[in-house]
Order: structure tokens, then C-alpha cells, then sequence
């Protein structure tokens, strides 16, 4: 606080004269013309060179002292301090700062300032305080904290600055007190520093005593005032003086204490002769303008204390900085900076708000890099011997058995950590909790290894950002089922083997025994090194050999039949025929949030792949494209929408997609279709040559299906073993007696057997009539499947429906452009060419002899280079469905 008085400008006179006051009687004026040298005097700048001096000596007198003294004697030193002392001396600076309060409590009741709080007087009083006794310059340290805390009760800046004034003054006041106390019981404790005679320091302290007895009696007998600039305000009287005595006593006893109590055990001169030199020692400081006055005060007490060993004294002084300055500025730093918080809560809510918004799209990515880089340290610290003097401190705390675990757990928890970070790029939630618990186990390992307290910090602040920001890993995906990419695999291996390299060429020196892995020591690091390396490596293995062996399922488990039993009513109400598709079995669903509607969808590999565009009300479809897309982003997949219509676009495209188009569909409006007249001459024909050759149509209703089962199931397989494919599905319907007998059934008879048949789905509202499964005898009658779908055209008809889906026409209407996209050309190319794997074409030409009007369909998939695989997941989850629904079904 003594910063601020010489800082300041000021004067001090009687409050009965205003003006000069005249010369005493008996001393001589002063003339102008001979005074007038000492008014040119810059005494702030006479401070500057007094305490430049002090610190040049101090200077010296440290070099002299070190020059011959090691890190490790002051080392050794610390380790041999009893740390119950330390706690002690926690507790005296605590007493200390406690008293430091009577100081502004004091001067606040001296200028009037009584609406200050006690609490909010001890806060200034304690951050005010240490930042002064840490960064020094106490205007702009202590006392703009005084500035910023008590302008918010009301007072004037006259006010403040007063009570710097006076809180300066009386801190003074105090020390030169105590300082004079001891002074009297110890003259001789100052003789290393100033040199002279005890009876001489005996004078001095009484010499002080008498000034400060002075100052109390004249400040009784008449009231003095002390002007800063032009604010004028009264000086402390007898009370106040008092007062500043007493708290200046405590704190100065305090503060020497917390010292003392780590002075090394010896022989000494006493706590009163320690007492004189440690004010002595705080005023030096004061005065040399140095923060803390870093060098001036150990200075003064190695002079004084030649008895104490240099290693000794330096630890304690060490161990007092950190007690008495250190933490307690760190403390002071928190709570100011919480304060400030708390005063800018809305200001300080809005950036954080901003800073979180503006990290999110990172923070994966950024944790993934953290949590790597934290698994490296944790992996290097294993591979480097531990600081001596650390490991010497350990030993008094923690058993060597819980050492060696640490050395094992810390390694190990960081060749995990490099294998989950790839996770928490993709954001999985797994890897996120995984994450923050071996972090903190590694942080414990640091400090049970070798006190590492650095790795302890870093591993905590990483698993601190990890909660922070949870909400981001979201995704319900097993730990090792997205696998990590090349360049991670590269990036473990690299580390890994570093972490080896670095191990043996740290301890080159050491003589390889097989004995080594048995030495278990607190001192044996390279034995730890090879046990953590060995551990390392049989987890690295053994967590490749599970990822490889590892095979995540290609698809999930079916709905089941409860859940399909959820979805009737649903599917029955629903104006689209392909709703229907949902009652195969061989798909999972996703409800809309009013349970109006369903997404169905399958899995294969990474792509979670919808079919076709949401069974749902027309207005909740746009919300069920995000709610998909979100349910897929949870499990760290990929999302796709199967063959969708144009009528939502935009939806698909809003949520990020990109479309392919797979082909075109064949409507036919019923309101068009007739046999009658020049129309349907061709359709004519092709009927009466069916009927000719004594083929007949039929309808059975869904009730009478199981009576003609078994001829149906003989027409699929004789169709299969033909065609000599497997059972496709997913996108259509494939052979399951559950399932057909569900539906009506067109057959077409010859001489009363079954030749052909197809099941016949229908939309509610009479909007849409199409059939799936469609089966035939390879030996059948010449022009059955004309008169089957004839049949069926002029029976939705006559049932007043509006439309007949045909079905698609793959790779149908792709542009062949030489600017169109890639996709658009190659699908172009291979509806063209490919009639030797497929026939594109014909049956392309077949449908349209049923004049359709035809509707594009599109893939929605994520976009870039995702497309080929895509669409061989979309063929092997076609391929594989039937056989997971069937497998389900009997099981």
C-alpha cells in the first residue's frame, strides 16, 4: 500500500490555516532565493532512486549468496519440511490478510464511509491487498480495485481516494511500531543489517515510539489534514492511531509467523528478534518499488540470519512466497474475476453464448485432437524418469504399490485415449464418457506416480472442455464400430513408437536385465518404463484384435410383430399403395411426433436407408426428413431416402441432400384406360389370345387365399428356380405366407390351375390401386401377364380408383447430356447397354402400352463420394431382407 503514497502529491497543514503557515519563533525564514533548490526536487522520483539502490544491493548480496548454492541443496531442503508446519502457516497468512481488513475499516470510518458492509469491506480489503503485495503499484493494482468495489455503495472519489490515503498512512503507522517494539527487547536483532551498535538501535526504536507518541498527543490537541491534488481530508487522531497500532501488530505478527513456522529447526535469536527483522525486512521491500519487493526482502533476511543454512532459508522463503503471495493472489484472482462475472451476468451470458455457438462446429474435432494429445502425455510421461525431490515427497504420502499401479494405469489409459479420440470426432457418446473417466484416472495416475501435477492439469482441463461440451457427442453408436480412419491408425503407431524411442534413449545408460522387470523401487523408473511399455503394447494388440475380429451387424433386428401390429391402422389410412411395403417384416420405423405416421427403414453398413418418402399426413412430412436425419446422426450413420417423389423437393433439399435419379414410374389414369374403341384395340388383342389359349383371370379375396396357398407358393418357387435368383425385398415384396394371405390375390387359371398371380395393394380414399408380388409359371400360357394386368386395370376401375401404379422402369429418363452429372451419364449409358444384365428397355416398352404418364424417382443421400457405396448398400440391404424378415418370422 506504500506505492500509493508515493504516488501521490500532498501536503500536510493545520485546519486552521489555509494558507502558509508562518515560521516557528526562534527559526529563521527560509529565503526564496535559498529554498528554492529544494522545491526543484523531484522527491518521487529521490523514491525511485532510493529503492533502485536498495535493489542493487539486494541484488548483490543474492548473487553472493546463490553462488555456490544448487537446485537440489534447496531440494533437499524442502523435503525435509514437516508439512503439518505449512498448514500452520496457511493459517497465520489467513490472520494476516484478516487483519489487513482493520485498514480500510479504519479509514472507511474516518471519512464517513459507514454504508459499506463488513463483507464487501473484508473482499476490497483481501484482492486490494494482495495484488498490491504481488504486482506492486498499488494506484493501479490495489487501488483501482478499491475504485471499482466501494463506488458501487455510494462513495465519492474523494471518499476512495481518501481511504488510500489513510489505508497507506496507517499501515505505516502500524509497522514503524512494531518494528520499534522489537527494537526495544532485541537492539541487536538489526546489527547484521544496519551495522551499528544495539544501544544505538535501542535509541532509534525509541526515537520512533516518541514520534508516533507525538503524532497521537498532537493529534488529540489539534486536528491535522492531508491534502492530495485538491481533495483535502482530515488525518487519523488518537483513536484511529490507535487502531492502525493494533491491526499493524496482528498483521505484521501474523505475516512473521508464516514465515517462522517453516524456518527450518536450529538455533536462533527468537521470535521477537525474527519479528524486527521481518518488518525491517517488509519496509526495504516497500520502499525498493519492487512487486513483493522480490529480492530486497530475502536480502534482508539471509543478512540477518547468517545462523540459518542458506538451502534451508531459501526453501522456506520459497515455501513462503508461494503461502503468503502466490495462492492467495490466485484466490483473489477467482474471486475477483467471479465478481466481475457476477456484475456482467447478462453481458457475460450473451458472449459465453456466442463463444459456445462459435466452438460448436469444432469442438468434436478439437476434443478428438485434445484427447489425443492428452493419451501422448500421459504415454510420455511413462517413457521419462520422475524429479527426485517429487518422488522424495512421495514417498512419505503414498505406497510404493499404489506407485507402480499408477505408472500401469496412467500408460494404459493413454493408449486407449488414442484409440477413442477418433470417436469423438464422430461425435459418439460412448467415446465422450470413456473419454472423461480415463482422463481423470490419468490425472490421479500423474500424481500418484511422480506428483506430475503439469499432466495432472492438463488431463483435467481436457475432461473439463469434454463435459462442457457433452450435449455435442450425441450419437448412440457402439464404442468400435465406426473404425478410425488411415491417417488416426498412422497418428496411434507414430505415438506409440515415439513413446518407445523416447523410453530407451532416455535410459540408454541402464544395463538391460531380465532382472529389471522384478526391481520395484521408488527410485527404479526404467524398470516401470518396460512393465508400462509391455502393458501398452498387449492393450494396443488386444484392442486391434477386437476391432478386427469385431464385426458390427450389417442390418438390426426386424420390427417385431407387435410394432407392425401398432402400424395397421396407420397403413390403412394412408392414401399411398406403397404403405403397404412397411408389412413385409423386414423393416424398423420411426413414428412421427404425433404418431400419425411412420419413416420405415434398413440398415446396411453405415447407410440407414428410408423407403421411399414418409407414410404421413402431407403437412408433417417436411418434419419427419429432419427427424430421420437426426435419428441417423445419433448413431453416427448415414443417411438415405429410397426412391422418392417430386413432391418434397425441397424438403430433402433444405435438410442438405443430395438427389440422384434412379428412374421413372409408370401411373396409368384409370379415368383414361378402356378397351373400348380404336384405344384399346391393342389391349383387345392381347386379351382374347390369352382367353384363347384358356387362360382365365381371377380374383380371390384375402379370406379364401389360404385355400389356394400351396398352388401359390408352388408358382414362386417354380418362378424362382427359373429366374434363378434369391428372394429380393426391402423395396418390394418377396415370397411369406404371413404375408400374402394378408391381401387379395389376382391369379390367372388354366384349365383350373394356377399360372400366375399377383398381390394387390390399395390406398385408402380410392387414390391408388397397385399390386407387388408378381409370380408366373415359366411354362404358362402365351400372354397370361397382358391379361393379368388387364385384368387388374379394369378391376381398380371398376372399384373406382384414380390411379394404377405400374412400377418403375429403372435408370428410365436419366439425362444424357454430356454436361449432366456423372451419375446421370454412366445410368444413361448402362439403361442403353446393359439389356444383357437387364432388360431396361423392354420393359420400359412393355409398360407403355398402358399409356402411363411417368414420374421421376430419386435417391436423397448425403452427397459427395458417398454415392457408390450407397448404392451398394441399398443392393445388399435389397438382397438381405428377405432373409432377416424370414428368419424372424419362424423364429
Amino acid at each position: 500500500m506504500a506505492e500509493i503514497v508515493g504516488s501521490l502529491d500532498r501536503a500536510v497543514t493545520r485546519d486552521d490555516a489555509p494558507g502558509p503557515s508562518p515560521a516557528p519563533a526562534g527559526i529563521a525564514a527560509v529565503p526564496p532565493a535559498q529554498g528554492s533548490w529544494l522545491k526543484r526536487i523531484d522527491w518521487s522520483k529521490a523514491g525511485l532512486l532510493v529503492g533502485l539502490a536498495l535493489f542493487l544491493i539486494a541484488a548483490f548480496v543474492l548473487y553472493d549468496t546463490l553462488e555456490d548454492l544448487t537446485w537440489n541443496d534447496i531440494a533437499n531442503a524442502l523435503s525435509r519440511i514437516v508439512w503439518h508446519q505449512v498448514a500452520l502457516a496457511f493459517a497465520a497468512a489467513a490472520l494476516s490478510y484478516a487483519a489487513l481488513i482493520g485498514y480500510d475499516i479504519l479509514a472507511l470510518h474516518h471519512v464517513g464511509a459507514k454504508q459499506v458492509p463488513l463483507p464487501a469491506v473484508a473482499f476490497t480489503s483481501f484482492v486490494s491487498q494482495t495484488f498490491t503485495f504481488t504486482l506492486g503499484f498499488g494506484v493501479l493494482t490495489g487501488g483501482a480495485v478499491r475504485w471499482r468495489m466501494y463506488q458501487g455503495y455510494g462513495l465519492k472519489p474523494s471518499q476512495i481516494l481518501a481511504v488510500g490515503a489513510l489505508t497507506t498512512l496507517t499501515f505505516w503507522l502500524g509497522i514503524a511500531t512494531v518494528a520499534a517494539i522489537c527494537l526495544l527487547f532485541r537492539p541487536s536483532s538489526l546489527a547484521p543489517i544496519d551495522g551499528l551498535a544495539p544501544n544505538l538501535n535501542f535509541i532509534i526504536g525509541v526515537a520512533v515510539l516518541v514520534g508516533v507518541g507525538t503524532w497521537v498527543t498532537v493529534s488529540t490537541i489539534r486536528k491535522r489534514t492531508l491534502t492530495v491534488g485538491e481533495v483535502t481530508m482530515p488525518l487519523p487522531g488518537p483513536q484511529a492511531t490507535l487502531g492502525a497500532i493494533l491491526v499493524g501488530l496482528l498483521d505484521t505478527v501474523a505475516a512473521a509467523a508464516a514465515l517462522w513456522l517453516i524456518l527450518p529447526a536450529g538455533p536462533d535469536a527468537g521470535f521477537i528478534s525474527f519479528l524486527a527483522v521481518f518488518a525491517i525486512a517488509t519496509v526495504l521491500g516497500v520502499i525498493s518499488h519492487v512487486p513483493g519487493g522480490v529480492g530486497v526482502f530475502e536480502a534482508t533476511l539471509l543478512l540477518a540470519q547468517p545462523q540459518i543454512p542458506r538451502g534451508d532459508m531459501w526453501a522456506s522463503l520459497i515455501l513462503f512466497r508461494l503461502v503468503y503471495y502466490i495462492i492467495p493472489f490466485a484466490i483473489a484472482c477467482l474471486m475477483f474475476g467471479a465478481y466481475e462475472v457476477r456484475q456482467r451476468q447478462q453481458e457475460v451470458g450473451q458472449f459465453a453464448k456466442a463463444l459456445r455457438s462459435f466452438a460448436r462446429p469444432i469442438a468434436p474435432r478439437a476434443a478428438g485432437i485434445a484427447v489425443f494429445l492428452g493419451g501422448v502425455v500421459l504415454l510420455f510421461s511413462s517413457a521419462t524418469p520422475e524429479e527426485h525431490y517429487r518422488i522424495a515427497i512421495l514417498r512419505t504420502i503414498i505406497p510404493l504399490p499404489f506407485v507402480e499401479l499408477s505408472q500401469l494405469a496412467g500408460s494404459i489409459a493413454g493408449m486407449v485415449l488414442l484409440i477413442i479420440s477418433y470417436g469423438l470426432v464422430r461425435r459418439m457418446a460412448n467415446a465422450q464418457r470413456l473419454a472423461v473417466l480415463l482422463l481423470l484416472a490419468g490425472a490421479v495416475c500423474a500424481l500418484f506416480k511422480g506428483l506430475d501435477v503439469e499432466e495432472a492439469i492438463i488431463c483435467s482441463i481436457v475432461a473439463g472442455l469434454l463435459v462442457l461440451y457433452k450435449d455435442e457427442f450425441y450419437r448412440q453408436a457402439e464404442l468400435f464400430s465406426v473404425r478410425p480412419s488411415f491417417h488416426w491408425i498412422i497418428a496411434c503407431i507414430v505415438a506409440v513408437g515415439a513413446t518407445i524411442w523416447l523410453g530407451f534413449f532416455v535410459y540408454s545408460n541402464v544395463d538391460y536385465q531380465h532382472k529389471l522387470w522384478w526391481d520395484f523401487a521408488y527410485s527404479d523408473d526404467a524398470p516401470r518404463f518396460l512393465r508400462a511399455t509391455l502393458a501398452t503394447v498387449v492393450v494396443a494388440f488386444g484392442i486391434a484384435a477386437y476391432i478386427i475380429m469385431h464385426r458390427t451387424r450389417a442390418a438390426f433386428d426386424p420390427a417385431t410383430r407387435e410394432e407392425l401390429a401398432t402400424l395397421e391402422p396407420l397403413i390403412e389410412a394412408s392414401t399411398r399403395s406403397d404403405a403397404h411395403l412397411a408389412m413385409l417384416g423386414d423393416k424398423r420405423f420411426l413414428l412421427s411426433a404425433s404418431g400419425k405416421g411412420f419413416t420405415m427403414y434398413g440398415v446396411q453398413g453405415r447407410s440407414w436407408i428410408a423407403m421411399s418418402d414418409p407414410v404421413a399426413p402431407e403437412e408433417e412430412i417436411d418434419g419427419m426428413v429432419w427427424r430421420f436425419k437426426e435419428l441417423v446422426d445419433r448413431n453416427g450413420g448415414m443417411p438415405v431416402f429410397y426412391q422418392i417423389t417430386t413432391g418434397h423437393l425441397p424438403a430433402y433439399l433444405d435438410a442438405g441432400f443430395s438427389l440422384a435419379k434412379l428412374g421413372e414410374e409408370a401411373w396409368v389414369d384409370l379415368s383414361k384406360f378402356t378397351l373400348e374403341g380404336s384405344e384399346g384395340r391393342r389391349l383387345r388383342q392381347a386379351k382374347a389370345k390369352a382367353e384363347r389359349s384358356g387362360a382365365t383371370f381371377e380374383l380371390v379375396p384375402a379370406a379364401k387365399v389360404e385355400t389356394i396357398l400351396p398352388e401359390l407358393e408352388a408358382v414362386s418357387d417354380a418362378w424362382l428356380a427359373e429366374k434363378g435368383n434369391k428372394e429380393k425385398g426391402f423395396s418390394l415384396g418377396f415370397w411369406s405366407s404371413d404375408y400374402v394371405r394378408r391381401y387379395d390375390q389376382a391369379v390367372i387359371r388354366q384349365s383350373g390351375r394356377i399360372v400366375a398371380f399377383a398381390n394387390i395393394w390399395r390406398g385408402a380414399d380410392k387414390k391408388e390401386y397397385t399390386v407387388d408380388l408378381m409370380r408366373y409359371l415359366p411354362d404358362g400360357p402365351a400372354g397370361m401377364m397382358d391379361l393379368l394386368f388387364i385384368g387388374l386395370l379394369s378391376q381398380a376401375k371398376s372399384e373406382s380408383y384414380q390411379w394404377f401404379n405400374l412400377g418403375m422402369a429403372p435408370l428410365s429418363g436419366l439425362a444424357r447430356h454430356p454436361l449432366a452429372s456423372l451419375w446421370s451419364r454412366v445410368g444413361a449409358f448402362v439403361y442403353r447397354r446393359g439389356d444383357r444384365f437387364y432388360n431396361f428397355e423392354g420393359l420400359r416398352s412393355y409398360k407403355d402400352k398402358f399409356k402411363p404418364e411417368w414420374r421421376p424417382k430419386y435417391l436423397a443421400f448425403p452427397g459427395g463420394l458417398a454415392l457408390p457405396q450407397i448404392l451398394m448398400d441399398v443392393t445388399g440391404l435389397i438382397s438381405s431382407s428377405p432373409r432377416r424378415a424370414l428368419s424372424e418370422e419362424t423364429t
